[in-house]
């Protein structure tokens, strides 16, 4: 192992320590196979934004990795994955997690679905398409977003995809205060995340379907 490499790994470790996130060697493994091929394809595809190794690890997989906690379901699809943000994440350190992540950019899903196949992760279910037009077998006990849409849209957008008693979870920055002027208080929990390096405000909104 190479001392850039040591360094990147290093980083990502001392970054779950920090959230007490107890991941086995095999999932941080698999989290620094993530980010190679992530970087490995952004040369060529521009999944994201974000170029620098480090960053990638701060800005999406530990951003990611903060909301593990806080998912206590068995079935969750995630909308707007983009190159995987936060369902493949999910979907290495919680095996017994049944992920679907979906986007309706192709090169994005095929990006996600090498990612499927060379981690060999078997829990994790990809598609190519919009929410609005997706119609599952099965609904989701819960419906997850990160930088997708506002909230009252990416409920209107996914309701018919999430069971009755299902619960949306919607991944937000600091703004996300003048989204839910709109809901009463009741209808929702304002769960604030603590992402190391990153010093800027993350918050997790969990809406139960029965309250709205």
């Amino acid at each position: 192992m190479n001392d850039s490499i040591k360094k990147d790994r290093n980083l990502l470790v001392e970054g779950c320590q920090l959230m007490r996130l107890n991941l086995s060697e095999q999932m941080i493994d698999h989290l620094m196979q993530y980010l190679n091929l992530m970087e490995k394809w952004n040369r060529v595809y521009n999944l994201t934004a974000i170029r620098e190794r480090d960053e990638m690890i701060k800005f999406h997989l530990l951003d990611s990795l903060s909301i593990l906690k806080h998912v206590h379901v068995k079935h969750v699809l995630d909308v707007g994955s983009g190159a995987g943000f936060p369902g493949i994440v999910l979907a290495i350190t919680n095996p017994e997690l049944q992920v679907t992540v979906m986007d309706s950019v192709n090169k994005k899903t095929s990006f996600m679905q090498q990612v499927k196949s060379e981690l060999a992760l078997t829990n994790l279910f990809v598609v190519n398409g919009r929410v609005e037009d997706y119609q599952p077998s099965k609904l989701f006990e819960a419906i997850i977003t990160r930088a997708f849409s506002s909230i009252k849209n990416m409920m209107l957008l996914t309701q018919h995809a999430l069971e009755k008693k299902g619960v949306w979870l919607a991944m937000k920055s600091k703004e996300v205060k003048e989204e839910l002027a709109v809901f009463k208080q009741n209808q929702y929990t304002l769960i604030a995340l603590e992402v190391p390096f990153i010093h800027a405000e993350r918050y997790l909104v969990q809406i139960n379907r029965e309250n709205n």
